[in-house]
């Protein structure tokens, strides 16, 4: 992808908004603690549509251009009618978790506790002065349960998870003053063109114009940052109006087409509720069962994680049936059906490359539990 630039001094108009449950558009959009950030995708129409067709940018900071490290291509699936795909932001290198807010996505097992400054050892308050609660950790190492928490589990929403590397690409680092659009292709088109859909505003940045570190609605409350944005049922295409996107053009964005819900609010991603839908669907989506399968109530643990030994054990509640693991673009990488009664397994990753996987136990009665494993 070469450098996308969107020209702001004689653009032309484009056609605006796309017609009515007729083009993909971002449905869901999840700013919360630490690195817990998703954009959801909605089709909207009666057809399959290939996602490797569209793309996601990020206008960091008021800026008209992405670069080459904050646009990425959507991978090559296919998206049904009236479903979602779930993009969610996912970090490979540990040797960069340098703050108790720079981790990865929750998975439900975190320990959830008052989240203390490090250094004066008084609890964190968001911008409401509400304490703020979340993963506990351990000298760097994150603390697990026994007990799952729904709740807390934005893990299990995602479908792919993108931009491991920030110095590769940083596209989902989002973090309330920049703009995220959703683009049909793989750059940006300099007249705008191929815009489908934008949170924010293409071109300001809100620390500077309104002195907010997001956008705001009409009472003044952050929308980008810190919150939840779910599409109200009525809305059927994208924002893609360059007069309403762009600042140069007098855009503005104060969250009208968006239901906003608390940070950390993880319940709404995996479906969504439109007038588009040949059929009504639930507001809200639970991970707890997927198909024939209950997933994450038996709780396991692997060490050592991450992982640079080659050898990694695996201990459950209950005896397992299966393993099976996943690379992050869901693509089958190794099965083992255990041929005795166990609850610890090992498993030699020497044919493992450096990464990021999902690891699947299956046990009987149709559970199954998910973690994520880095191999260094």
């Amino acid at each position: 992808m070469k450098k996308t630039l969107l020209f702001l001094g004689s653009l032309f108009i484009a056609s605006g908004l796309f017609a009515q449950c007729s083009e993909l558009f971002i449905s869901e959009y999840a700013e919360g603690y630490s690195n817990n950030k998703g954009i959801e995708i909605y089709n909207p129409t009666g057809q399959a549509i290939n996602l490797s067709e569209y793309s996601l940018a990020r206008f960091s900071n008021g800026a008209t251009s992405t670069g080459t490290t904050r646009i990425i291509q959507l991978p090559d699936e296919m998206i049904a009618p009236n479903d979602v795909f779930v993009v969610v932001v996912d970090l490979i290198d540990t040797s960069l978790w340098d703050s108790q807010f720079d981790k990865p996505v929750w998975n439900g097992y975190n320990l959830i506790d008052t989240i203390f400054d490090s250094v004066t050892g008084d609890p964190i308050l968001d911008s409401l002065g509400n304490v703020i609660l979340g993963p506990q950790y351990d000298n760097g190492n994150a603390l697990f349960g026994d007990e799952y928490n729904e709740e807390y589990d934005m893990q299990c929403k995602a479908d792919i998870f993108l931009c491991p590397d920030y110095d590769t690409n940083n596209t989902m680092y989002f973090n309330g003053n920049d703009a995220m659009a959703l683009v049909k292709g793989t750059e940006v088109a300099q007249d705008g063109s191929n815009l489908v859909d934008v949170i924010g505003v293409i071109g300001e940045d809100p620390t500077v114009t309104i002195m907010e570190d997001a956008w705001v609605d009409e009472n003044g409350y952050w929308l980008t940052k810190d919150r939840t944005l779910v599409r109200k049922p009525t809305v059927g295409g994208g924002r893609s109006d360059l007069n309403d996107v762009t600042y140069a053009l007098g855009g503005t964005f104060t969250g009208t087409e968006w239901d906003s819900y608390s940070k950390n609010s993880f319940q709404f991603l995996g479906v969504h509720n439109s007038n588009c839908n040949a059929e009504t669907k639930p507001d809200e989506f639970s991970c707890m069962t997927v198909g024939v399968y209950e997933v994450n109530t038996i709780p396991f643990t692997m060490y050592p994680n991450p992982n640079s030994s080659g050898m990694l054990t695996i201990e459950a509640a209950i005896e397992i049936d299966r393993i099976e693991v996943y690379n992050l673009l869901g693509q089958f990488i190794y099965s083992e059906s255990i041929g005795f009664s166990s609850d610890k397994v090992e498993i030699n990753l020497g044919a493992f490359k450096k990464g990021m996987y999902l690891v699947n136990l299956i046990f009987d009665d149709n559970k199954v539990s998910i973690q994520k494993l880095v191999v260094e």
